[in-house]
């Protein structure tokens, strides 16, 4: 697996899930996000129901390697305030496989703000 990461691009409150974080997981077609209690860091895991915490993954995401995508208004505030980020900046965090869990954890206290 190459470098998994995640963006958060607060301005327009979008997050962008790399690829290559996907593939790590298995390319799953359906993904939910984790909260560690403490906010500390952001799992990425494979998920198998449609409801109000699952993401689908769209097909041309694998096919054609265009980044995946999600609005989410209430996470990147709730990320925003705890880390106190710039809500118009963006923000990337690396993320490490734990192949054990198919999981991908995202360390957001090493998040790195985007220089454009």
């Amino acid at each position: 697996m190459g470098e998994a990461y995640i963006s958060f691009y607060l301005k327009s409150c979008r997050i962008r899930v790399f690829l290559e974080a996907l593939r790590g997981i298995g390319c799953p077609r359906r993904v939910c996000f984790m909260i560690s209690p403490g906010g500390g860091s952001l799992a990425l895991s494979p998920y198998q129901k449609r409801d109000f915490k699952s993401h689908e993954v769209p097909d041309e995401v694998y096919r054609s390697g265009r980044p995946f995508e999600i609005s989410s208004t209430r996470l990147c505030s709730a990320l925003a305030a705890l880390y106190s980020w710039d809500m118009t900046r963006s923000y990337r965090a690396h993320g490490e496989l734990i192949r054990t869990r198919s999981l991908i954890l995202f360390d957001l206290s090493k998040a790195e703000r985007i220089e454009r």
